[in-house]
């Protein structure tokens, strides 16, 4: 074998011949392809979640990421939340969660969601501080809630 998944060949006339593993190629470019389709609706899913957060919570300044298919994590920077007191942060936190419960799709395979805040300092050189002292697992959350602009189907007259 070669370089490359490439299989290598001494030709009768002393010349090298390489000739590539077709299939090998081949089940790599459809893994590739597989996995470049779900992120691709993970990413569209978390896009569309933090759109809402910013929404819902008035700010463009929220990370959103997810670890392992299953610990959600949102990341307010810069927030004015971060200087209120605590249990005014954590009823805060606790209606993120909440918001995440109610429109993030692929709630039901969650295990947590955390939240937190950044301090973010700098131009150029940034520095940054981050806690995230808020963390809510889904039997804390209960079920998700009918989103108020979810579009619910008409019964069958």
């Amino acid at each position: 074998m070669g370089a490359g998944g490439s299989e290598v060949r001494r030709l009768a006339s002393g010349k090298v011949n390489a000739r590539p593993h077709m299939l090998s190629r081949r089940a790599l470019l459809s893994l590739l392809a597989a996995a470049a389709a779900l992120g691709c609706a993970d990413l569209k899913d978390m896009v569309s979640l933090q759109q809402g957060l910013a929404r819902e919570f008035h700010t463009s300044a929220i990370n959103v990421s997810l670890n392992n298919s299953a610990y959600l994590t949102v990341v307010f920077s810069n927030s004015p939340v971060a200087d209120w007191s605590e249990g005014e942060q954590s009823a805060f936190a606790r209606r993120v969660a909440e918001y995440v419960r109610d429109h993030y799709a692929h709630y039901d395979q969650l295990q947590s969601i955390q939240v937190g805040f950044a301090s973010v300092k700098g131009v150029g050189i940034t520095v940054s501080s981050t806690r995230i002292p808020y963390r809510f697992t889904p039997s804390e959350l209960g079920p998700p809630r009918q989103p108020k602009n979810a579009i619910v189907p008409k019964a069958a007259s």
